[in-house]
């Protein structure tokens, strides 16, 4: 557009006829003008006016405008402001139709609950300082002399009775940390349910509205293609001589400042060596688990790996592309880099239907193609603001990156509201287990829960798989022809 048309638009909307010159002479717009514009506007656009006040002032271009064409100006604006209002006002209306129409209904005998519900009822916990393993370390740091030699300074009894009592307090706290400790969950909506396989029983409605006539003339039907997600019975099975660990957990205490009454033995064990690895093996396997079933199993034998223990939403995803399905499949063959990530990312953007793309809907990726889109970004637009990743949008939209810790590694991103992204549980809380068992001087730490991973109808998907990542697809270089959205 030329440069007097915008400067045209620049100074109706600032209330001037001209950009005066600053001290050096040079036209320059003042801390209020900027922050008008940017308001106005936007920010790229601000520094993208900043650059060509700079080059055109350079070329001796007059920062000015006459009463005319400023007042003509002004109401071109203003006739343009009355079009958008009303073309709002439709759009907002219809939003609030869609609304209606799209809201993700429960299933068959299944409830939606707020993880967080429950929170502060935990039972506070109080170790028995008279136990050998409370009393040993308790000692240690009045004298500073460890009085224990070997497996018989632990008791594993009372680390069992302790742990027992220490467990019936914390058991719902530790179950929602299964939840809520995850990156993919904070994305997902939790279906609760007793059911082993679950499936959405109603979606998006057709088209309903028509002209009144005094008969029943029906319009509107559910148009989806519903997908299973399963629940996979899960476990831990932990042993630990706690003699072992009794160096760690000194060190634990020096690092966080605590003494052995305000973190015991038994919630360091749980809190500090369990879970942590816990939850970096669900984000693994409800990621890109894919079940495995191990039928002949032996006491003692090694367990297996944690991405046999369950089919993850990525392993789901890549095998519904091997066939008919109803999911839109993003930049098909096309290998992302530094140098083509941009340009590809506006075809997505381009791609996903305006119904979606208008909401705030979360991009899950893997976090290093975050990194590299942000880079790329940065490179191209060196003085724009430097986002933090999560809140890095795409141009023109509404969509956001998220990292999802699981899909580290396979350079996949898929495109879901968070109503069509499930996680599922046992409705039956008192079914999840968490208990310990003492042999000699070892102890065993035994979890047992449900949990699945997966999406509701296939239609809400729009999803990016590496063709590395799908067996049998092939792959096109960069810059190949071909292969696009």
């Amino acid at each position: 557009m030329d440069f007097k048309k915008i400067l045209a638009v620049v100074l109706g909307v600032l209330g001037v006829k001209a950009i005066d010159k600053n001290a050096e002479g040079k036209s320059a717009l003042t801390t209020e003008m900027e922050t008008k514009l940017k308001e106005e506007f936007g920010e790229k656009f601000l520094e993208k006016f900043k650059k060509e006040l700079v080059l055109e002032d350079a070329k001796g271009t007059e920062m000015s405008l006459d009463d005319t064409e400023v007042n003509a100006n002004a109401q071109a604006v203003a006739n343009m402001q009355k079009k958008l209002d009303a073309a709002l006002s439709v759009i907002k209306k219809k939003d609030a139709a869609i609304a209606l129409l799209e809201k993700d209904p429960e299933p068959d005998n299944a409830e939606q609950i707020d993880m967080s519900a429950g929170a502060g009822k935990v039972v506070a916990f109080k170790p028995n300082m008279a136990y050998t393993h409370n009393k040993v370390v308790a000692d240690y740091f009045r004298t500073g002399v460890m009085q224990y030699s070997g497996d018989d300074t632990i008791n594993t009894t009372e680390l069992q009775t302790e742990f027992g009592k220490y467990i019936s307090g914390q058991k719902l706290d530790i179950l929602k940390s299964i939840n809520l400790g995850l990156t993919i969950t904070d994305y997902m909506t939790t279906i609760v349910t007793d059911k082993f396989e679950w499936r959405a029983t109603k979606a998006t409605m057709t088209s309903v509205l028509q002209q009144f006539t005094p008969k029943w003339t029906p319009k509107g039907s559910a148009e989806f293609t519903p997908i299973t997600v399963k629940s996979f019975p899960l476990k831990v099975n932990v042993p630990i001589t706690p003699s072992d660990i009794i160096d760690g957990y000194l060190g634990y205490l020096y690092d966080e400042d605590k003494t052995p009454d305000q973190m015991p033995i038994v919630p360091y064990i749980v809190n500090e060596l369990v879970l942590p690895k816990l939850l970096e093996d669900l984000e693994l396997a409800m990621a890109t688990g894919k079940f495995v079933e191990h039928l002949k199993t032996q006491d003692g034998q090694e367990g297996s790996d944690a991405e046999d223990s369950m089919d993850g939403v990525l392993t789901t995803l890549a095998e519904l592309k091997k066939g008919a399905n109803e999911i839109t499949w993003l930049l098909n063959g096309i290998i992302l880099t530094d140098a083509n990530i941009l340009a590809k990312m506006d075809e997505v953007v381009d791609k996903i239907p305006y119904r979606y793309k208008k909401k705030a809907i979360t991009i899950h990726a893997d976090p290093d193609l975050i990194v590299m889109y942000g880079r790329a970004y940065r490179k191209l637009y060196p003085t724009s603001k430097n986002q933090d990743g999560e809140q890095m949008k795409l141009d023109f939209s509404k969509l956001t990156f998220a990292p999802v810790d699981g899909f580290s590694g396979t350079k996949c991103f898929v495109i879901t509201p968070k109503e069509n992204f499930i996680h599922l549980q046992s409705r039956d809380v008192a079914s999840a287990r968490i208990f310990m068992q003492v042999q000699n001087y070892d102890v065993k730490v035994f979890m047992e829960f449900r949990k699945g991973a997966g999406f509701a109808i296939q239609e809400a998907i729009f999803a990016y798989l590496p063709a590395s990542f799908v067996e049998g697809e092939s792959v096109l270089e960069p810059g190949s022809v071909g292969g696009g959205i």
